[in-house]
């Protein structure tokens, strides 16, 4: 975990840029809503200072009187755009099975019957260069093939929704939604946070108190639109809160250059009239700080250490009436034209003296063929390296064993031409006692007590597996639990298959058979199994030596 400092914390007031608050995610009658955009910016200059209406694309098709929705739109955006006062936006919400994406100030539009896959669409939009923004990311409607990370469309998609006002469970900032969106950075992606209300009805602005927190220099068409294309950000819950982080000169949304990997200060201004509950400052490395202010005014200043050449940090905030802020990340990257992200290691349990994979993505972020070479470390040995050819914008999938690894914390590094470009730790546990098998397939009348044992199994140090379709796969497990079958039941469910009974009489480790109440079918089991009978109270004792 990085270095961190805590040098000043709550102060009586805080100074703050121009903060205005918006709704980029709503629909009229040109689509599935209500109303017309006339009417839908006119009633949120109530309740807002910036309102985008982003209709549904394949609702396109049909013109009003020969003209386009996305051109009548437009019309009524400027119309109703006045500097100091209101900002109105046009865009459209593209439709798929991947996922839905707004993409803003376009009167050039399309649709899922078009180009339903996220390759074509993605290729659309860096063809016509406007700002695109991912949609209510969870999925009941799609979460862009897990956020596969396309370097050139980082471009031009720089906004998430971290909540939605549609959403139907009623909770605007939701925990999938959330995950996601770090998923989404995890992944490369360069994303300011935000809240849409997307409106189906006539109440822009009011279905709820989400809102996006815009910091822009001033209420201007232009203005705004450089703040959403620099994703200086937040999702809020709460309508009128005060959220700014900054590094120095920077905002967040801002991708800060760095040279090397000295210490850097972040600094998080709050204020609002309800108190702030909890607050995490959160990294791609993980959570490095977490704090209980109770306070109306906020002014909190860090000091931090990247650990590599590419991490992001944002703010989730929560207040005491329950209302969440999520604040856009501010990245500190060491200028490289090739990254690595989407580090995994597999599995997530590994045990002294276990190997493991690590998976991990490689691009390129130019549009010029890159010749480099990799280095990948582990606890800065080399485990691979390679010289590497890019085609501009290429990404490349990787697959890198780590050979057996000892009992503690272990880092994996990725050095791109002599720079440090990401990094990832784990942990190893103590030394597996064994792998248990419980078997769970076939009718017994002990799945709670067993389910007790497993948890009690793998804090005394052992790894426990439940077969999935059937009772045959036993390549790596030391101990086997059977129960006979319960009273009742369905008797083909606790019939053992032939396969399952080769399987059982072909395996070398140690066998416990726990009696079930079936008499009947106890006698079969104990025919057709060579193993110990025992009680679970029994087996607690035996493996818990």
């Amino acid at each position: 975990m990085k270095k961190l400092v805590l040098l000043l914390l709550i102060l009586s007031c805080a100074v703050f840029g121009e903060i205005f608050y918006g709704n980029l995610h709503s629909h009229t009658s040109y689509s599935d809503g209500s109303g017309t955009p006339d009417q839908a910016y006119e009633y949120a200059k109530r309740y807002l200072d910036v309102l985008a209406v982003t209709d549904h694309a394949y609702y396109f098709a049909q013109k009003i009187n020969g003209k386009t929705k996305p051109y009548l739109t437009k019309l009524a955006a400027e119309r109703h755009t006045k500097d100091g006062e209101f900002v109105a936006l046009q865009g459209f919400e593209w439709t798929a099975g991947v996922g839905h994406i707004n993409v803003y100030e376009s009167l050039e539009w399309i649709d899922r019957n078009q180009e339903s896959s996220l390759e074509g669409f993605y290729r659309w939009l860096v063809e016509h260069k406007k700002l695109a923004q991912f949609n209510h990311p969870i999925s009941t409607f799609g979460t862009f093939d897990s956020f596969r990370y396309f370097p050139e469309a980082d471009q031009y998609v720089n906004l998430i929704e971290v909540g939605n006002g549609n959403w139907s469970s009623g909770d605007v900032i939701n925990e999938e939604m959330f995950g996601n969106y770090i998923l989404a950075l995890n992944k490369g992606w360069h994303l300011g946070a935000t809240v849409g209300q997307d409106n189906h009805k006539p109440n822009w602005g009011s279905a709820n108190e989400g809102r996006t927190g815009i910091v822009a220099d001033a209420l201007t068409y232009d203005d705004i639109m450089d703040a959403l294309w620099k994703r200086h950000t937040f999702g809020s819950e709460d309508k009128n809160v005060k959220a700014l982080l900054k590094s120095g000169p920077h905002l967040m949304g801002d991708i800060v250059s760095v040279e090397d990997l000295s210490p850097q200060t972040i600094s998080l201004e709050y204020e609002d009239t309800e108190k702030l509950l909890y607050l995490a400052v959160i990294s791609q490395s993980g959570t490095v700080l977490e704090l209980r202010p109770n306070t109306e005014k906020l002014n909190l200043t860090l000091s931090i250490t990247p650990p590599d050449g590419y991490e992001w940090y944002f703010v989730y905030m929560k207040q005491f009436d329950g209302d969440e802020i999520v604040t856009s990340p501010i990245w500190f990257q060491i200028p490289s034209p090739i990254y690595v992200n989407s580090v995994r290691v597999s599995p997530e349990e590994i045990h002294d003296g276990e190997s493991a994979k690590v998976y991990f993505e490689v691009y390129n972020v130019t549009g010029e063929d890159q010749n480099v070479k990799l280095s990948v470390l582990l606890d800065e040995n080399p485990l691979r390296e390679v010289e590497m050819k890019f085609s501009p914008y290429q990404v490349k999938r990787f697959v890198v064993p780590t050979g057996s690894l000892e009992k503690g914390y272990h880092r994996v590094s990725f050095v791109v031409d002599g720079k440090l470009v990401q990094s990832s730790g784990f942990s190893v546990k103590e030394k597996l006692k064994g792998v248990v098998m419980i078997d769970t397939l076939h009718e017994n009348d002990h799945l709670e007590k067993l389910k007790v044992l497993a948890e009690e199994l793998e804090k005394k140090g052992y790894r426990v597996e439940y077969p999935k379709v059937m009772l045959k796969d036993l390549s790596g497990v030391d101990i086997l639990i059977i129960s006979t079958p319960k009273e009742g039941g369905l008797n083909f469910a606790k019939k053992l298959s032939q396969k399952e009974l080769e399987a059982i009489e072909n395996f070398k480790g140690k066998i416990y058979i726990v009696p079930g109440g079936d008499e009947e079918y106890r006698k079969i089991y104990l025919e057709q199994i060579k193993g110990e009978v025992v009680t679970i109270e029994e087996l607690k004792k035996l493996l818990g030596e």
